[in-house]
């Protein structure tokens, strides 16, 4: 019988336009069916295909900006990364400085207004010196204290960071072993050799640490990659 895609109605035979509509009739409901399944194939393979043009020009534009990527990756000046503890230690020998050389501002400021250290000048311009001696020794002195405190407070900081360190060493080497990354790497690049493979070692390890670790300090990243390094192929080269 004669059916209406549209308003999903069937007529008698001999009809030809949907009188409900006014669109053509065709010539049964699974005639209908089937071109509606047509439709709706050609309209996926369409999408598919749209999709599959996106993610290639998506990939094209990802392979033009790595060189510069990679440039300015070279470029850009490397920063050595210092643990805390290490910032500790030189942040605490800059506040025994700091107390070293406000202790003896101090001491020359009140030498100098007793009298003991004469000055080559004398009344308000001998007092203006000998208060900017001492106003330049306290500040010193508080700029000891201050660096004090700070080497405090990063010392007590630096044991939970070797602790976060070890256990980030300690999980990667239980999850991912020298042979695994190498067998990954020479997958999808049989050629790999010499300085051309560390480097491709390198930067995978810093691939799996960027993913599976929020680590916002680059710098630490690189150290960690480095450590994870040594451990993983330095025995290798013995």
């Amino acid at each position: 019988m004669p059916y209406c895609p549209k308003c999903d109605m069937e007529f008698v035979d001999g009809m030809t336009v949907c009188t409900d509509c006014g669109g053509p009739l065709v010539e049964s409901k699974e005639v209908s069916d089937a071109l509606m399944a047509e439709e709706a194939k050609k309209r996926q393979d369409e999408l598919r295909h749209r999709y599959e043009e996106l993610l290639a020009a998506e990939e094209a534009q990802v392979q033009a900006a790595a060189p510069q990527m990679q440039e300015k990756r070279a470029s850009a000046p490397a920063r050595a990364y210092v643990d805390k503890k290490q910032r500790s230690e030189d942040v605490a020998s800059s506040a025994t400085a700091f107390f070293l050389v406000g202790g003896i501002l101090v001491a020359a400021a009140i030498l100098c207004t007793a009298g003991v250290i004469p000055l080559p000048m004398q009344g308000s311009s001998r007092l203006l010196a000998c208060a900017i001696l001492a106003v330049m020794g306290l500040w010193c002195l508080y700029i000891g204290v201050t660096s004090r405190k700070t080497a405090a407070l990063l010392k007590s900081e630096a044991a939970e960071e070797q602790k976060e360190t070890e256990e980030i060493l300690t999980w990667f080497e239980r999850t991912y072993s020298p042979d695994d990354l190498d067998q990954q790497l020479l997958m999808e690049d049989p050629g790999l050799t010499g300085e051309e493979l560390d480097l491709k070692r390198f930067e995978l390890i810093q691939d799996y640490l960027v993913t599976a670790r929020d680590l916002p300090d680059q710098s630490y990243t690189d150290a960690l990659c480095d450590m994870i390094y040594a451990r993983l192929y330095e025995h290798k080269r013995t």
